[in-house]
């Protein structure tokens, strides 16, 4: 296989680790470290008796060979994960009314809309300034007032002087990729471009995600937004200080029981709470796969 025969290789075998199958306009933007359009990746699939044998593509998904399972899983998946946003709209868009949320966005699995039976609410939240600690606080006050805290999970917080992450790798980058913006769709083109890594590893991507996921903030919570945005300006440096001091207390008691301690962060501007990590877990299983899909001398040649 050539080096674009490989990348579409490598890039079907991530997503299946996901029991995700893809369509054409999603292989094409999430394409690992190749650009190609879409003829192009037709054309290559059509002509390589290698490729079609590694890859099949069937019903307008690609997916590892033997794995016709995952179109139907995807189907289930993707309707589980509509009737679960549709049915805590009103959360989100209280989330999203949040004082000094600049950007909140779907990340993991529902971004995907490929949310399993015990999937949650996994968001990404940029703040306006250095105020990550009271909004997660925020965060955790609404949810546990509305009874939904178990559901959701807040676990990347940062502010917009701070939109730089590590690591830099091909888990991170594909989290990046996928964010589905609720509000703030205009903050992910400044956080790509705080993050050029992005597009070393998917160099197809677009500059931001136009994907329809947009929320729809009531007029009523929009106006409340604003007043109390204008109310705690002044106060506001306090008011993180104390969260801050408060909520970290209580995130190192509970310390010991992180399975990933170097996926935690707890900075000033960079809240990040990524305890059970499986950063490790899938780029072990994504070189294992790849070298079970393409052998050892073809798994060389990629560079």
């Amino acid at each position: 296989m050539d080096r674009h025969e490989i990348a579409i290789v490598r890039t079907v075998v991530y997503a299946s680790l996901f029991d995700y199958p893809l369509t054409l306009d999603q292989l094409r933007e999430s394409l690992i470290g190749a650009v190609m359009t879409r003829e192009e990746i037709l054309s290559a699939y059509e002509s390589s008796a290698s490729l079609r044998s590694t890859i099949e593509h069937r019903e307008g998904f690609f997916y590892p060979t033997g794995r016709g399972d995952l179109v139907a899983e995807r189907q289930l998946r993707e309707a589980r994960s509509r009737a679960f946003l549709a049915r805590h709209e009103r959360l989100l868009q209280w989330i999203c009314a949040l004082p000094f949320t600049r950007m909140v966005a779907l990340s993991g699995s529902i971004a995907h809309l490929n949310l399993d039976e015990r999937g949650d609410l996994d968001l990404f939240i940029v703040t306006r300034g250095r105020r990550v600690w009271t909004v997660s606080v925020a965060a955790i006050v609404l949810t546990r007032l509305l009874g939904v805290r178990r559901i959701v999970c807040a676990n990347f917080v940062m502010a917009d002087t701070h939109l730089r992450v590590e690591p830099q790798d091909l888990f991170t980058a594909n989290q990046i990729l996928h964010l589905k913006p609720l509000i703030g769709d205009e903050v992910l083109d400044g956080f790509l471009a705080a993050n050029p890594f992005v597009r070393r590893f998917y160099p197809n991507a677009r500059a931001t995600s136009r994907s329809g996921f947009a929320l729809r903030v009531s007029r009523p919570l929009q106006t409340i937004k604003r007043i109390l945005e204008a109310l705690l300006l002044v106060p506001s440096r306090p008011i993180e200080a104390i969260c801050r001091r408060v909520y970290s207390w209580h995130l190192r008691r509970r310390a010991r029981s992180w399975q990933s301690p170097e996926q935690v962060q707890l900075q000033a501007d960079y809240l990040k709470l990524h305890t059970k990590s499986h950063r490790r877990s899938v780029l072990a299983r994504f070189d294992d796969s790849v070298d079970e899909a393409l052998g050892q001398k073809e798994r060389a040649a990629i560079a």
